[in-house]
């Protein structure tokens, strides 16, 4: 396997995230929280999250119109809001 294939990648950003995962503890959070500065790195941390869940959810997603099709109405609405 050549070290930029796909799952490579997939393995080397899981391992990324749970890194800074480890390093967001409560301490830092709280940190952040009391400055204008720390408040957009916080900003920007939940936006990244919120594309990286996205993505995962809606990359290959097969829908169960029973189950599912909520979530994807959701997500379609908030890009309406966006725009």
């Amino acid at each position: 396997m050549e070290s930029n294939s796909p799952l490579t990648e997939a393995r080397q950003i899981a391992e990324t995230i749970e890194h800074l995962a480890n390093q967001l503890k409560p301490d830092v959070i709280r940190a952040a929280r009391k400055e204008q500065e720390g408040r957009v790195y916080l900003e920007r941390i939940e936006y990244a999250l919120g594309t990286i869940g996205k993505a995962l959810i809606l990359t290959d997603y097969t829908i169960d119109e029973e189950k599912d099709i909520d979530k994807l109405e959701a997500f379609r609405e908030s890009q309406q809001r966006m725009d």
